[in-house]
């Protein structure tokens, strides 16, 4: 009996091995981000306003019925926008995983199940949260973060006890009445009834808690895994997995980075679990963990199990969403992230060229904003460009507040400088590319790499060796020399002069890039790719350049803005894509902004209208980008607006830092195809009326290809909502996007 037991054991664990194969395997030389297929859902077609006038039918004649009606419609405003928003994938492999463990969750409650919908968000925060429609959105960064299938199951249990418990539309009712001073909650202070709203919002969660753990052990999940889950969520702001970094990350024979930018010793963890909640959503880590740490103890524990529908399915689930977080992370311009998740999952999948490209992206944009902070003439173009959007300048974190392994990744690139990571970056994206040569994106990153190393860098071909410093250590003086000193004449003092001087430089010499790449300049296409990119100059001929005065360069500076401005103002298009237009109509009383939906709605329809109009009239071509009216077979309409809202996300991020890489560009190469043209053009308008009615309108166009806002502007007006004047807004800009210049 033993033998047998031995041998079904072995039997298991080789074809769990197996499976582990199976699923790293397909890891092993790429990946694709995730993108939604099939059929959209019906409970994505219905519009808000429907939904809302269908929900305002079951409220009755409360004496709440005015705060449920405002709840109801807001919400459903929300819920709407978020599921044509593009940030909810539909019918992917992580959500189909998540529901099987639903469907188990819930197999004893049929009517429940049906109520409850399911969706993986695109979001890298450890997050999950319920809508009292029955909606449940679980974070992509969630799902890298579980430890088994079991606490998935509980985080899916929390967020149904919100459903069921309507804690949203509860909350909402009693945050109004506590602002009004006529809540039986609180009925003190403004300050005391500002910390009841959390108060109150830290019982739901308490609920949540201890209702979840309750239908978890109406499951056959283990109630002993839950023990983790608070862990999760304590220690969720570090990364998935804590690997120790190595500077020979970024090193190759020849590159080797100093140890004064390798920090010793690492910040220990020190996660608080008792810190102050007084004004937060949820009770403190420590609080939760009491409240159900005595009921996590169950007679039957031996029979429950972590993983029900599938360890395999879970841990394949896992990877995904550790694999779509390093691709969030770089949208949401946290490079440093970015780069240390690429580097763990590069640890198992050496060869990964999505993973190598995710760390080029983030080398190459954190080298383009140190070389920004210091060139002015850039911040001088973009004024000419008529392109200012908010400055949202990149800068590294400070790695003392950064806890654990990846603590030595910020310390490292934090003290480098511009020179230094654009040759790191180049480096590592050329060797990238050496192993991937017919790869599009590597090629035109490293040839943008080369242009930054000689534009903004001004680093050329002779200021790098191609022999190594051991090399040149080794070499006799007397060679080294022979170029510089005539050997025909008598040795003089000068000459033994200009010996030692070779001597010392070769010894002291500590610059690291200068000997970086020893080893790539014997490669031809390494030396082509520099060479056109100097233009055959080298550092010598852009001395006279670079000694130029300060009222000098400002001088060449301010005749480039000017030869611009004609350039940028008048456009010559001939064709863009229009994205749905922005419009808000908000009512302010006492302080308080209040959103007419319906109205909003009339007036975006109408704003759309208003623009198809001027574009007949400019004979402007155009295709118009539209999540209304869809159908159940619309998935490819849904996918193009997932691609332009990635895009529209990471580029807004970028705030005017136009000359950082936007990682959305790839995948927009197909949609400028597909449309035949590359410029997308979106504008609103924002409408208070209080006191004084006030109108403000915008209108922004981009250049999908290269992430350029080629024109940017915004009127405000003191004066009611009015159709003409939108309409002469919107002519004029439309008017200088065709108009061509002379």
């Amino acid at each position: 009996m033993i033998k047998v037991v031995s041998k079904n054991i072995i039997c298991s664990l080789i074809a769990l091995l197996l499976c582990c194969n199976t699923v790293y395997s397909q890891y092993a030389a790429d990946y694709t981000p995730l993108k939604s297929s099939g059929a959209l859902p019906e409970e994505f077609l219905k519009t808000a306003r429907a939904l809302s006038e269908d929900d305002l039918k079951t409220i009755g004649y409360g004496t709440d019925r005015m705060a449920k009606q405002q709840f109801i419609t807001s919400s459903n405003y929300f819920l709407r926008d978020l599921l044509l928003s593009g940030d909810v994938l539909v019918n992917d492999v992580l959500g189909n995983y998540v529901n099987k463990v639903a469907d188990e969750l819930l197999k004893n409650d049929p009517e429940l199940r049906k109520q409850i919908h399911i969706y993986i968000t695109k979001s890298p925060d450890v997050n999950a949260h319920a809508f009292d429609k029955g909606f449940i959105f679980i974070n992509v960064g969630l799902l890298a973060q579980l430890e088994n299938e079991a606490q998935l199951a509980y985080v899916l249990a929390h967020e149904i006890t919100h459903v069921v418990k309507k804690h949203s539309v509860n909350q909402y009712i009693e945050n109004i009445k506590l602002d009004r001073g006529t809540s039986t909650y609180e009925t003190g202070s403004y300050e005391a009834r500002d910390i009841a709203k959390y108060r109150f919002s830290q019982e739901n969660e308490t609920e949540a808690d201890a209702e979840g753990l309750v239908r978890i052990k109406e499951s056959k999940y283990s109630v002993k895994a839950l023990n983790g889950a608070f862990d999760v969520l304590q220690y969720s702001y570090l990364p998935f997995e804590l690997v120790d970094f190595k500077k020979s990350f970024f090193e190759d024979e020849f590159l080797v980075l100093p140890d004064t930018v390798f920090l010793k010793k690492t910040s220990e963890i020190k996660a608080n679990d008792d810190y102050d909640d007084t004004k937060s959503t949820h009770p403190n880590i420590r609080k939760r963990r009491g409240a159900v740490e005595s009921e996590l103890t169950v007679s039957d524990e031996p029979s429950r199990k972590k993983y029900i529908i599938s360890e395999e399915e879970f841990k394949k689930a896992r990877e995904i969403a550790r694999f779509e977080s390093c691709r969030l992370y770089l949208i949401n311009r946290d490079y440093i992230n970015a780069i240390y998740a690429s580097y763990i999952l590069l640890e198992k999948y050496p060869d990964n060229v999505y993973l190598k490209k995710i760390v080029s992206k983030s080398l190459y944009n954190i080298t383009i904003s140190k070389s920004n902070s210091r060139d002015r003439s850039k911040y001088v173009y973009s004024i000419a460009n008529n392109a200012r959007l908010s400055s949202k300048s990149y800068s590294i974190p400070d790695y003392e507040k950064i806890e654990g392994a990846s603590q030595r990744v910020y310390y490292m690139l934090d003290n480098l400088d511009a020179k230094e990571l654009n040759t790191i970056a180049l480096s590592y994206t050329f060797r990238a590319l050496k192993k991937n040569p017919n790869d599009t994106f590597l090629n035109m990153l490293t040839d943008s790499l080369f242009s930054e190393m000689v534009n903004s860098n001004q680093l050329y071909l002779n200021d790098f060796s191609k022999s190594t410093k051991a090399e040149l250590k080794a070499m006799d003086t007397a060679k080294v020399v022979v170029e510089t000193i005539d050997t025909t004449a008598e040795e003089s003092k000068y000459s033994k002069i200009k010996k030692q001087q070779q001597k010392v430089e070769i010894a002291t010499d500590e610059n690291f890039t200068k000997y970086a790449f020893a080893g790539l300049l014997q490669d031809a296409d390494f030396v082509k790719r520099f060479t056109k990119a100097g233009k055959g100059l080298t550092h010598k001929a852009e001395e006279k350049k670079d000694n130029l005065t300060y009222k000098e360069r400002r001088k060449i500076e301010e005749q480039i803005a000017k030869e611009n401005k004609n350039k940028y103002t008048l456009l010559g298009i001939d064709k863009v894509l229009f994205l749905e237009p922005f419009y808000m109509k908000v009512k302010t009383a006492a302080g308080q902004e209040m959103i007419n939906y319906y109205e909003s709605e009339d007036k975006q329809i109408k704003l759309n209208e208003i623009q198809k109009k001027c574009a007949d009239k400019l004979k402007l071509g155009y295709e118009m980008i539209s999540t209304k009216n869809m159908t159940t077979a619309d998935m490819d309409r849904y996918n193009l607006n997932s691609i332009l809202n990635d895009w529209l996300t990471e580029r807004f991020n970028h705030g005017d830092s136009s000359d950082e890489l936007i990682v959305g560009t790839e995948e927009m190469k197909s949609l400028i195809e597909k449309y035949g043209t590359k410029y997308l053009a979106w504008s609103g308008v924002y409408n208070e009326k209080g006191r004084k009615s006030h109108n403000t309108y915008f209108f922004i166009l981009f250049n999908m290809e290269s992430g350029e806002v080629m024109k940017y502007e915004t009127r405000y007006t003191k004066s009611k909502d009015n159709t003409d004047l939108i309409t002469s807004f919107v002519y004029n800009s439309l008017m200088y996007v065709t108009k061509k210049p002379k």
